[in-house]
């Protein structure tokens, strides 16, 4: 794992439990909805099921909750693991562009407008601090 992916953990990890809970919006409103008669199926006698329709929706969307909030748990973890990393460089300009842009996700042009400098100084700064992060 390379610095840069190390530091974009905190912002995958968000990314993805935004992604588990629109999944489970998704299986609670299968849970809520009533299924028609599927005529189409090949009707094969053996054991029929005796748990109601929704009753499979509502396990995944549990499943998957759980998954979020060890996440959630988690993710406290990885961004101060990254900020322990960051504040590692002994440099302020380095550390708050770092912060700027890894846990507060903001773009180039918003860091440079809020540390005042130009665009191509703060990536300069950006692989400056970077290479330090590595050694």
């Amino acid at each position: 794992m390379n610095v840069k992916e190390y530091l974009s953990r905190y912002h995958e990890t968000e990314e993805k439990i935004l992604k588990l809970q629109q999944i489970v919006a998704e299986y609670l409103r299968l849970a809520n909805t009533i299924p028609g008669v599927n005529l189409d199926q090949i009707r094969v006698d053996g054991t029929r099921k005796l748990d109601a329709p929704f009753v499979k929706w509502i396990h995944k969307a549990l499943e998957v909750e759980d998954e979020i909030k060890e996440l959630t748990n988690s993710l406290e973890t990885i961004k101060n693991e990254i900020l322990d990393c960051i504040s590692a460089l002994k440099n302020p300009e380095y550390e708050r562009l770092l912060i700027y842009r890894y846990i507060d996700l903001l773009n180039w042009q918003i860091i440079a407008d809020k540390m005042f400098i130009s665009v191509s100084t703060l990536k300069r700064w950006h692989n400056n601090s970077l290479e330090l992060l590595k050694k």
